[in-house]
């Protein structure tokens, strides 16, 4: 087969992928309004019901950021002193509990945020 042949088929395969993938997006039906349930229900908040809830979403990650930090360095005083794959691993899992214990408390917190403002659950994952 000819090169530009080849080429051609190549291009065809490449905007077909890109036609497919990006149609999936396009015909997945909008929740709620234009942007969801969210959306729909911060648009419903006074200007200063927004400001109050953004400022309570920017304490919580203030302080999510400054345990993160801390946990890095607990983390990395832990792994200099380890000497052994063992002391590793306890080092690591230390970090991960940790971890795991203040993004369960971050996601209480922001959830006792939304339901003060009367706001569905946003960024809750399914599992």
């Amino acid at each position: 087969m000819a090169p530009s042949m080849l080429r051609s088929r190549a291009v065809l395969a490449l905007a077909g992928v890109l036609l497919l993938s990006a149609g999936s997006g396009f015909s997945k039906p909008q929740k709620g309004g234009v942007g969801g349930p969210v959306v729909d229900a911060l648009s419903r908040l006074t200007p200063a019901q927004r400001t109050e809830y953004l400022q309570g979403l920017r304490s919580m990650e203030e302080t999510r950021s400054a345990e993160r930090l801390q946990q890095l360095d607990q983390a990395q005083s832990c792994l200099s002193k380890a000497g052994s794959p063992t002391a590793v691993s306890a080092c690591w899992k230390s970090l991960m509990a940790e971890s795991q214990k203040s993004r369960a408390a971050q996601a209480q917190q922001h959830q006792a945020l939304a339901q003060r403002f009367g706001l569905p659950e946003g960024g809750k994952k399914k599992q």
